[in-house]
């Protein structure tokens, strides 16, 4: 494997011989950069680094002199490097001795293992700096925690200009392709091969101050083009990865979603109207932030248990996901289902690991479906608890009643599927071709999970501080409006608000919550604009944490699958070997 060294160097007289002795006795020392070439890019520097470069070309057959004169730049004399680059890998390396040629057969070594990229990162386990400039460093780890927020990138140090790119990665994104001149194209080149799917991998790098020359990134030049460049590759990103990932589980007429929509609101202005507009509004407007940000917290909270116990069902079935991309693929899956009211989101979770962890959709799916049964068990068990403490009424018995049915049909339902997985697969496998691959690995997951009771009474255990934070959402609704009801009470409402919630009529169960929510209050004297502003207040907390942590977990889990369907596509992407 042949690499190419990439040097921009403008006014580096300084520099230049100094960094090609160290370079050259460390890329001949290691068996991995014995092949290699050194391509010295002369970007309009008017003092002698021009004529030092020739001279090394005469020392040195491997190194490749160019030499530019027009359109100066940082990010073009790195474009130029690349184009006459002939090696299998290509790294930039700084000219003014600020990377460590120490640290080049390390990242040799990790795309050797497979990946695209092998990020030089300063800031990793294992990295350094020496001399870095005190207002350089906290722009640094801003402008980075930006970026791995925005694209869900685990990296630390994407904007250092030290990586190691695989030939393949620069031709697929045409070096003609890329729009930066000056310093963000360190940016511009990772995040759009990000985008692509290409894999990348972090290695620890030094980084050292300069101690010649004059320092070519001055930060309040480039901050407003990183800025830009940044939000235009992050909504160029997010239309191509989120077509495909949203592509992959969503169906259906918009119209019919827009209809569904109109007709929640109607629900919820009926309600309105009987309850009267100014009241409703008056009671709301005095609401107590302190309770909001509470109940935030409480509905946030049971998301965190949600995600434990996917874990542990998962772990049972025989995979270990990583816990963050757990909790995303839970709030994207909730948050369709917010979106959409055909319960796409679950479908979405399965979807969301397959994409990003390769978990078979049978082993999420039957997880998923426990978990149903799960909710539905311990749901009529509170409910009937409530119902006895704040009411003897039938309608509630029925309700638990009905909960309960519907749990022990979900058992049912799992059974039938793990006893006839081989007459389901050949009913269905002219229809779907890969139905014998799910139901196999199903049959697989249940059976593990049904062999650990231990996993399964600690997933049941879970599920009951999910739904008391829950159900405290509805509690603390309550006393953010200045009324105080029971907790049995709130857990009656709230857990029938629940059920009917996941009736698939309209988004977000817009209408239909509230209007079971204030028709349980109307049975125990609660005033009907109180029961309307406590059910309002409190579907307000439960959207605003699915909707924020959903679609940014949307976004993440977006780029985080691009390699999935970038290899899906057909594409020639290269399998790490430790992935």
């Amino acid at each position: 494997m042949k690499i190419s060294i990439v040097i921009p160097a403008h006014n580096e007289e300084g520099n230049l011989e100094v960094l090609i002795s160290r370079l050259v006795p460390v890329l001949e020392e290691h068996e991995e950069t014995l092949d290699y070439e050194l391509v010295i890019v002369n970007d309009n520097s008017s003092d002698r680094t021009p004529a030092i470069i020739e001279q090394l070309a005469g020392e040195n057959p491997r190194i490749m002199p160019v030499h530019r004169h027009s359109s100066p730049g940082f990010g073009n004399a790195v474009k130029e490097g690349f184009k006459n680059a002939t090696g299998d890998v290509i790294i930039p390396v700084m000219g003014d001795l600020s990377d460590d040629p120490q640290d080049i057969p390390k990242l040799v070594s990790k795309i050797e293992e497979g990946y695209d990229i092998a990020y030089g990162s300063r800031f990793t386990a294992g990295g350094a700096t020496d001399g870095y400039p005190h207002a350089k460093m906290i722009a640094n780890r801003t402008f980075n925690n930006v970026v791995r927020l925005l694209f869900g990138i685990r990296h630390k140090d994407i904007t250092n200009a030290f990586k190691a790119y695989r030939k393949e990665v620069l031709q697929t994104i045409g070096v003609d392709n890329l729009e930066a001149n000056g310093f963000d194209l360190t940016v511009e080149i990772p995040l759009k091969a990000h985008i692509m799917g290409f894999s990348s991998a972090e290695v620890p790098a030094s980084w050292h101050g300069r101690e010649r020359g004059e320092a070519k990134l001055k930060l309040s030049q480039n901050a407003s083009k990183y800025g830009k460049r940044l939000l235009k590759l992050f909504i160029a990103g997010n239309i191509i990865s989120l077509r495909d990932l949203l592509g992959s589980v969503i169906s259906g007429s918009k119209i019919k979603l827009l209809g569904a929509l109109v007709f929640g609101i109607l629900v919820l202005l009926g309600i309105f109207s009987f309850s009267g507009y100014s009241n409703i509004f008056e009671t709301i407007r005095n609401v107590s932030m302190y309770y909001i940000f509470l109940g935030f917290a409480a509905v946030l909270t049971s998301f965190f248990m949600r995600t434990w116990r996917w874990s542990v069902l998962l772990r049972t079935s025989g995979y270990v996901v990583p816990r963050d991309i757990l909790f995303k693929s839970l709030m994207f899956g909730f948050f369709l289902n917010y979106l959409i009211p055909a319960r796409a989101g679950d479908l979405a979770r399965g979807a969301a690991l397959k994409a990003t962890e390769k978990t078979p959709m049978g082993i999420s799916m039957s997880t998923i479906v426990i978990e149903r049964a799960m909710d539905m068990f311990v749901l009529a068990l509170m409910l009937a608890g409530g119902a006895m403490f704040v009411s003897g009424s039938g309608t509630m018995l029925t309700v638990t009643i009905a909960t309960l049915a519907v749990a022990f049909l979900l058992v049912v339902l799992l059974a039938f599927v793990y006893k006839y997985d081989a007459f389901i697969s050949r009913k269905l496998e002219k229809r779907i071709p890969s139905i014998q691959g799910f139901m196999s690995t199903m049959k697989e997951g249940l059976y593990r999970i049904y062999s650990n009771p231990s996993a399964l009474i600690l997933s049941t255990a879970i599920s009951v501080p999910v739904w008391l934070f829950e159900i405290s959402g509805v509690y603390i609704a309550a006393m953010a409006i200045g009324y105080k009801i029971q907790f049995p009470l709130a857990a009656v409402a709230g857990i029938t608000s629940f059920l009917g919630q996941t009736i698939p009529v309209t988004p977000a169960g817009i209408g239909v919550y509230e209007g079971t929510m204030v028709g349980v209050f109307t049975l125990f004297d609660i005033p009907l604009s109180t029961g309307i502003s406590l059910a309002l207040v409190d579907h307000f907390v439960r959207a605003s944490v699915t909707i924020i942590f959903g679609m940014i977990s949307m976004v993440h889990l977006g780029f985080a699958s691009r390699r999935y369907f970038a290899v899906a596509r057909g594409s020639p992407h290269k399998e790490p070997e430790d992935t």
